[in-house]
């Protein structure tokens, strides 16, 4: 029979010596003295798996193997009870290490699941991020074309108008053709006085162009009565201004706009009274229609 010292007992059990004698306690197991020394206190291998399987506690696979005790006392047992006692302490596992065996496995196994899903959700919010990015390019794309298309800069000088006055022209019936009633229909262009990109004001008539006109000057003044209605494109705004008709042309002069679908209207005096700053103000009255809105 092979004994087994206190001090063993407890690191074979991996318990402190107060645990281990609680446990002799409440298992009624008794202590063995050994033969050789009183001194010791020892149990048996069957006490000590006994207390290993109440308390689920595993054991290490030398645990039958002799002390050092009994190597020192000449108490070392037959190699065949050794080899026996060996199975049978392998045989007597405790079942919750099994158990715990299989938890570890299912744990290892979700952890590398779980791995894998992070993975996969950081490729996948990648994935939305640059389809995301693509579209708000494709908008702004889109939004860019549509602004070119909308926001055209207005012509101020005369080399822009001489070279857009001909493209118009193109939509007068030629000699020698039946016109299409589209082409009929198209407004006449009108005379355009003008701020230009050098600071000045420039006159510029469809038939003759660029005419030399001083503003505020008797030409200035004599070209006005003799034309019916003009273009007026300042540096506050733009409008179109004609004679007043109630019952024949008069010298009396009004300024046509349409703003936010509403027209307007406003008077402008006689044409004595057409000076560049009575024109730049009521371009500036209609403009701030528009930025009222």
């Amino acid at each position: 029979m092979t004994l087994v010292p206190f001090t063993d007992c407890g690191a074979m059990l991996g318990i402190d010596a107060k645990t281990f004698r609680k446990w002799l306690q409440q298992a009624h197991v008794p202590f063995s003295v050994h033969p050789k020394d009183a001194r010791i206190k020892c149990l048996t291998m069957p006490q000590v798996q006994q207390l290993a399987r109440l308390h689920g506690r595993p054991l290490p696979l030398p645990v039958s193997a002799p002390s050092v005790l009994d190597q020192a006392l000449g108490e070392v047992q037959p190699s065949q009870e050794s080899e026996a006692q060996l199975a049978q302490a392998t045989t007597l596992l405790p079942p919750c290490v099994a158990e715990e065996t299989e938890l570890r496995k299912q744990l290892s196994c979700l952890e590398a699941k779980m791995s894998t899903m992070q993975e996969q959700l950081a490729q996948l919010a990648l994935a939305v991020l640059h389809e995301r990015e693509l579209r708000y390019e494709q908008r702004l794309r889109a939004l860019e074309g549509l602004a070119q298309q909308t926001f055209q800069p207005v012509p101020s000088s005369p080399e822009f108008q001489e070279t857009v006055r001909p493209q118009e022209q193109e939509t007068q019936p030629r000699p020698g053709r039946c016109p299409h009633p589209a082409e009929q229909r198209t407004r006449p262009l009108l005379p355009l006085i003008e701020y230009g990109a050098h600071g000045q004001y420039v006159v510029i008539c469809p038939q003759e162009g660029e005419l030399p006109l001083v503003p505020d000057s008797p030409q200035w003044f004599a070209w006005l009565a003799s034309v019916s209605s003009v273009r007026f494109v300042g540096k506050r705004g733009r409008f179109t201004a004609c004679r007043v008709y109630d019952k024949g042309p008069t010298r009396s002069w009004q300024a046509h706009r349409v703003i936010h679908q509403r027209h307007y209207k406003p008077h402008l005096g006689v044409t004595e009274h057409l000076t560049i700053d009575r024109l730049e103000q009521a371009a500036a009255t209609l403009q701030s229609y528009v930025n009222s809105r």
